[in-house]
């Protein structure tokens, strides 16, 4: 039987750079692409506090990748049904209100970048095995390990009954974590973790981005950022009132949000543009608050008709 370990571990680097004036031109299409109507919100309210049991508890300790205690999550039902998706977070991500979501891992992940948390994912099959285990943080360095005999590096196990999934993923070295979640149906397919650190970004779908949408959302999500408006990045992102209601209640969100705010920047030009089916992605360009200047990359994921800020690859010049 053959066993192998792989590890990865990314600083939060941009995925490509082009060479200077290889820029490339908007096309038409992209140009024409129709800028949606602003979102409808909420108005603005005080918050109501959102707290709820963890149904996630653990720690994940590694040199490279964070120390932090996993405390929230999701499970979904993988691709083609090939098992359970476990994904467990360091802080409050309101999973309670994602399982209405048709992209609850997309929306996750999002909520991810946002607060800054670290996170570990396993793909369990029906007999509590994953063949993988990915770690990381949403700024920081991220890891993926590979056991194909499984079994010497993390030991896991994992019940389904009446759609909650109940188990736990114990690591020889990094950690261990208990879970309670129930197991959501996504209703686009998507993409887990370790697959999109894994460079498959590819959706069956075949949404693939026009460059005017990805700008005009990225324009849209800067300009309520830079007016500190946690609910208007969350509006121009699709989530619904329900959704926001919650988010803007969990501990400590308004202290992660103003971290996450600064990394839209002055004068935030944007530049170099890729997309495939999957993704889109937009640089912008410009100074945080202290004056730092940056390019950074900031990776969107399609969800219906709606473009979702998963990731800011921040890319310090």
């Amino acid at each position: 039987m053959t066993l192998r370990r792989i590890s990865v571990v990314t600083l939060g680097l941009a995925f490509f750079v082009a060479a200077p004036g290889c820029a490339p031109k908007p096309d038409a299409a992209a140009a024409a692409t129709p800028v949606p109507a602003e979102e409808k919100r909420p108005a603005e309210t005080s918050p109501v506090g959102f707290s709820y049991p963890p149904p996630v508890q653990g720690r994940h300790a590694e040199a490279n990748t964070g120390n932090f205690d996993l405390v929230d999550g999701l499970a979904y039902t993988a691709k083609g049904g090939e098992g359970t998706v476990v994904y467990a977070t360091s802080k409050s991500i309101a999973s309670p209100v994602l399982a209405s979501s048709p992209c609850p891992m997309t929306d996750a992940r999002a909520l991810t970048s946002l607060r800054d948390a670290g996170y570990v994912e396993v793909t369990l099959d029906e007999k509590g095995k994953s063949k993988y285990f990915v770690e990381g943080t949403a700024f920081g360095g991220t890891g993926r390990e590979e056991d194909v005999a499984d079994g010497r590096y993390w030991k896991s196990s994992l019940v389904v009954e009446s759609g909650v999934a109940k188990g736990e993923v114990r690591h020889a070295s990094n950690g261990f974590f208990e879970f309670t979640l129930p197991v959501l149906a996504p209703r686009v397919t998507e993409v887990s973790e370790s697959d999109r650190i894994g460079g498959k970004r590819s959706d069956p779908l075949g949404i693939t981005p026009a460059e005017g949408q990805v700008v005009a959302a990225y324009q849209r999500i800067r300009a309520a950022a830079l007016k500190k408006d946690l609910a208007a990045v969350l509006a121009a992102q699709g989530f619904d009132p329900k959704q926001i209601e919650a988010i803007r209640g969990l501990p400590g969100i308004d202290a992660d949000f103003a971290v996450y705010a600064d990394r839209f920047l002055e004068p935030g030009t944007t530049g170099e543009f890729q997309s495939a089916p999957g993704y889109g992605a937009i640089t912008g360009e410009g100074v945080n608050s202290k004056g730092e200047k940056f390019t950074n990359f900031y990776w969107f994921t399609p969800c219906r008709e709606r473009l979702v800020l998963t990731n800011i690859y921040e890319n310090a010049q």
